[in-house]
């Protein structure tokens, strides 16, 4: 689990689409000896040197879990500004009631590209001022849609999160996830949080 704690999580990208859900869960593994039920008395432990990006990561996720009724600390509250570290995340787990450590780490960046060809398109306007009768016969006026070809350029963050067993050390969790948003930490960690939550069985 410290060895996974000790990953670097990286969340600063470009925004690039808005509006609905940003991440992704793509697949999970989960212990037999694990239940929903149980999760509970939760770290959230989000490791980065950028503080900004820790903090609100492990904010969102802490607050979208506490939602679900799931008691739950991010780990900048009681281990401080310093990235977290094996004797810190250590020494915290050793003197509190901590059941479960969740570790969300960076996966990578994946970038598609896809060419859009040429678009054109005719329509039929009808006369300027058109009877019933009149709009349906070929006089009238006709306008011309054109949109060039283009490159359009998609990327997205790959995240691995992991669930482990403070009194065990053991792995009872995990699974990979991506974000088309990870500029938004906000939204990306909450969406993250509520995924998971809903997947574990």
């Amino acid at each position: 689990m410290i060895r996974t704690a000790i990953a670097f999580l990286s969340l600063a990208c470009g925004l690039l689409l808005g509006g609905c859900g940003t991440t992704k869960l793509t697949d999970s593994w989960q212990s037999p000896k694990f239940q929903s039920k149980q999760l509970n008395d939760v770290l959230v432990v989000g490791v980065t040197p950028n503080k900004t990006n820790r903090i609100l990561f492990e904010k969102s996720f802490a607050n979208a879990l506490q939602h679900k009724g799931i008691t739950v600390t991010a780990s900048y509250d009681v281990i401080g500004s310093s990235t977290p570290t094996k004797d810190s995340v250590g020494a915290y787990l050793s003197k509190s009631n901590t059941r479960y450590v969740i570790v969300t780490q960076y996966g990578g960046k994946e970038t598609t590209k896809e060419y859009v060809p040429e678009y054109i398109r005719t329509y039929y306007t009808g006369p300027y001022y058109p009877t019933y009768g009149s709009y349906w016969n070929h006089y009238g006026s006709t306008t011309t849609i054109t949109r060039d070809p283009y490159v359009d350029t998609k990327s997205k963050t790959l995240l691995t999160t992991s669930i482990f067993d403070v009194k065990t050390g053991e792995l009872v969790w995990v699974g990979r996830s991506h974000t088309f948003d990870p500029g938004s930490l906000t939204n990306g960690a909450n969406d993250l949080a509520k995924s998971i939550v809903s997947n574990i069985k």
